[in-house]
């Protein structure tokens, strides 16, 4: 017989699943508002890059070993990542999307969703209440940041996506019995966590280092026995699990090691290209103990991260509070997170502080810190004797903290936001699609001191190479260009001595269109190409 308590609870829990759901779909809906926009609202010459590749993809098929970044000459390779996130675009172009920009943001949602359905499941197996595993992931998908960054042409969240991938399969691997599928997931989410971005991988892997401790510590203990016979006795009969345990750990490793090899013997093979190897980056990569030690640099790094929700470095502390009055297994989950947080900040310093977008790494577990603290905050709200007094002060007090946060998040997110969500505001007359009426597809461009960006390149559909005056190459890059069909110029500042490589250059007249701050000019050695080249501006 089910009584009235029960079916109360019961419609509830249904009410509140309900509710998640529905929030869930809306945070979806609001990050396809103007998703056809161009990529250019922050970050243009990361998300470009990344684009760019998806282009070449869509035209000459997807190769995950040799794919092109077109920016620096042929052979046009310029491997960093492994290029699962471009695959996945260029799929979506190829089902019907013919939008490359629209692909590459449905992409990243997807890999966002992704990443979200892996945090929903890691909070299943650490938290018995269903509530706070919604408050979390509601968190982690109404974020502002996280509506920014995960509908841009990012690799980011399909890292982590791939990460916490691991983490779950991982300690499935380590808790259960299930040892074939928790052993096939964790390796393929590894592989591809590390393959794809690497400087992800430590907001997962300290965590996990504590709960494999922890587990053979537990293990240890209760067999009763010297350390000795207790190894003896696992290479016997436990030898099975601990083969399958070395696998996951160093199976992935292995792949991203191979791939880093892989992609600076790629980068190694051109001269254009070789300062870009991970030797080389090491400083930029990791900064320096001078720059750890500046407070505004950790400064630079905290408004970074502060745009994730209102109040987050107020939630994620009263987070910590709350979770030492739980068990022991909510605290490690919430504490080794947030430490792998801090962790992976601290490795990668230069890039946090010079990036805002890295942060995107660490959202899920400053979602959890920040959810824990939110659910328990209206629960301690919410606990209140009815027609008491203490009732209607209780009620205003809730009533003022939603509206606080009601305010703090849309002013956070209106300010963080901006217009890509509300309006389109790229012109379509731009120096890219001059350069499109100018240049047959199998010519190429050189721009110049354009801060790497190769948001020109992309959007005018060429290939072509990136050149800043500090990076002077001297007679061997002249020399590149004349080999190769480098036949058009784009400079910002006068050059003079890159057009003298050529013994005619022709600067273009841009008649219609809204070029602001750039010369182009069409080079050659022939002279009947000149005229031709002169005929243009008529």
């Amino acid at each position: 017989m089910i009584n009235a308590g029960d079916t109360a609870d019961g419609k509830g829990g249904l009410t509140a699943e309900i509710v998640f759901i529905a929030l869930v779909i809306c945070s979806a809906l609001v990050r396809v508002v103007n998703i056809a926009s161009p990529i250019l609202e922050e970050h243009a010459f990361r998300q470009t890059q990344t684009a760019i590749t998806i282009w070449t993809f869509v035209k000459e098929g997807i190769s995950f070993f040799s794919y092109q970044t077109p920016v620096f000459g042929p052979p046009w390779q310029t491997p960093f990542e492994f290029p699962l996130f471009q695959a996945a675009a260029a799929l979506i172009v190829k089902v019907g999307i013919s939008n490359i920009d629209v692909a590459a943001r449905l992409a990243n949602i997807i890999f966002f969703y992704l990443s979200a359905f892996f945090l929903f499941i890691l909070c299943g197996r650490f938290f018995r209440e269903r509530g706070i595993a919604y408050t979390i992931v509601l968190c982690y998908v109404l974020s502002p940041y996280t509506i920014f960054w995960s509908r841009t042409s990012m690799i980011d969240y399909a890292s982590v996506a791939c990460a916490l991938g691991y983490f779950y399969f991982f300690l499935r691997l380590l808790e259960e019995n299930k040892m074939l599928l928790s052993l096939g997931g964790a390796v393929v989410f590894g592989a591809l966590g590390y393959l794809i971005k690497i400087t992800t991988m430590p907001t997962v892997v300290i965590p996990l280092v504590w709960f494999m401790v922890k587990q053979l510590w537990n293990n240890y203990n209760k067999a009763g026995v010297g350390l000795l016979p207790y190894l003896l006795s696992c290479l016997v009969h436990e030898k099975t699990f601990f083969i399958k345990l070395l696998i996951a750990i160093v199976v992935p490793f292995a792949a991203g090691y191979l791939w880093t090899i892989h992609a600076d013997n790629v980068k190694n093979s051109s001269l254009f290209t070789e300062w870009l190897t991970s030797g080389h980056l090491q400083g930029w990569n990791y900064g320096t103990w001078q720059q750890r030690a500046e407070l505004s640099n950790w400064m630079t790094i905290f408004g970074h991260i502060k745009p994730f929700m209102p109040f987050t470095f107020v939630l994620v502390p009263v987070g910590l509070v709350f979770a030492l009055k739980h068990s022991r297994r909510y605290m490690e989950f919430i504490y080794t997170g947030l430490f792998g947080t801090l962790l992976t900040v601290f490795i990668f310093f230069n890039l946090y502080r010079a990036h805002n977008y890295y942060p995107m790494a660490v959202t899920p577990f400053l979602a959890v810190a920040a959810g824990f603290a939110l659910y328990h905050i209206f629960l301690v709200l919410l606990k209140y004797k009815r027609d008491t007094s203490a009732l209607h002060l209780k009620v205003c007090i809730e009533g003022v903290c939603l509206m606080l946060l009601g305010y703090y998040y849309i002013k956070t997110a209106t300010t963080y936001l901006k217009l890509p969500l509300i309006t389109n505001r790229y012109s379509t007359s731009t120096i890219s699609d001059f350069l499109r009426t100018v240049t047959p597809p199998d010519e190429y461009i050189i721009i110049t001191d354009h801060l790497w960006n190769p948001s020109i390149l992309y959007y005018a559909r060429r290939k072509g190479f990136m050149i800043n005056k500090d990076y002077d190459y001297g007679a061997r890059l002249l020399a590149f260009f004349r080999e190769h069909k480098f036949t058009t110029v784009v400079t910002v500042n006068d050059y003079p001595e890159l057009l003298a490589n050529w013994r005619y250059a022709v600067r273009l007249s841009p008649h219609g269109y809204k070029i602001i701050g750039y010369n182009v000019y069409k080079v050659t050695d022939d002279p009947k190409v000149y005229e031709d080249y002169k005929k243009i501006n008529k």
